[in-house]
């Protein structure tokens, strides 16, 4: 029976086939097409992972330092395969963003602007001036009454002390002892703010120069006030700003340019609504 099976001439032809077959596959060897499940560690990967363990580390990888770097780049493809195969990248918030994020570095490395010149970013100067005011610089001393310590009676104090000033240039003997400084120079309001608390130092921007005023409230206590001295709003010299003023041309420059691109890349779309539309006058463009 055997004997009668190996002389038929179909099996003749499928063994010649299967020999031919392993043959080659004995001699092409590696130069074989990797299977779509292959994880290929090519140059590419491994100059990849160099990159990236100089960056973190200030320092090329030794070899030593080589084989857990792509054990873990295994690892981490395999759990990427793995999960997008099980589909969960679908309907993942977190997933989408960072998708989405990626791709508006891709598109912003698209759109890196030239390095602009003095004539552009002095035009740019001139179509943004307020942005680029100096503030106004506070000079002052002040009085402090803690209300911790003197209770309901610390604004009487106050107003009682501001009766007696006079033309007194600083008066700090005649409050309370004060944890920080008495007297400041060339502040803006915002630094006042940092250290006296939130609008303090705007309304010393509305305090006659050379007065005693007050009480104001900080988040210390009260306090009398004589602002000394007060700069108006400058424009800043173009020196000053060159630095600046390139790396917010830049920035805007590159901001347009992505909306533009992101703008091109919706209209290859078609936006349905289906079960809701927007409000009158909204728009999701």
């Amino acid at each position: 029976m055997l004997r009668r099976v190996i002389q038929e001439p179909l099996f003749q032809f499928l063994f010649a086939g299967a020999l031919i077959f392993a043959v080659y596959n004995a001699v092409a060897g590696d130069a074989t097409e990797p299977s779509d499940d292959a994880i290929v560690i090519g140059d590419a990967e491994i100059e990849f992972l160099r990159a990236q363990y100089e960056k973190l580390w200030g320092r090329p990888p030794t070899d030593q330092d080589l084989p857990p770097l792509v054990r873990e780049f295994v690892r981490e493809e395999v759990l990427y395969r793995e999960g997008m195969a099980l589909g969960l990248d679908q309907d993942d918030v977190i997933v989408r963003r960072r998708i989405g994020q990626k791709m508006e570095f891709l598109i912003g490395d698209l759109a890196v602007p030239t390095e602009p010149s003095d004539e552009v970013l002095t035009k740019y100067l001139e179509a943004n001036p307020d942005k680029y005011l100096e503030p106004p610089r506070l000079t002052f001393t002040h009085v402090y009454f803690n209300v911790d310590r003197r209770g309901d009676q610390a604004r009487a104090d106050a107003e009682a002390v501001l009766a007696a000033l006079g033309d007194r240039e600083r008066a700090p003997e005649m409050g309370d002892r004060f944890a920080l400084s008495v007297d400041y120079a060339g502040k803006t309001a915002r630094e006042v703010d940092q250290t006296f608390g939130a609008a303090f130092g705007e309304q010393l921007l509305e305090v006659p120069v050379g007065q005693w005023f007050g009480p104001l409230e900080s988040a210390y206590g009260l306090h009398l006030v004589r602002v000394l001295g007060r700069t108006e709003p400058r424009p800043p010299e173009f020196d000053e700003l060159r630095e600046r003023l390139s790396a917010d041309y830049s920035f805007e420059t590159r901001e347009a340019a992505n909306a533009k691109a992101l703008e091109r890349l919706t209209q290859r779309y078609e936006i349905v609504f289906d079960g809701w539309t927007p409000s009158s006058g909204e728009s999701v463009d």
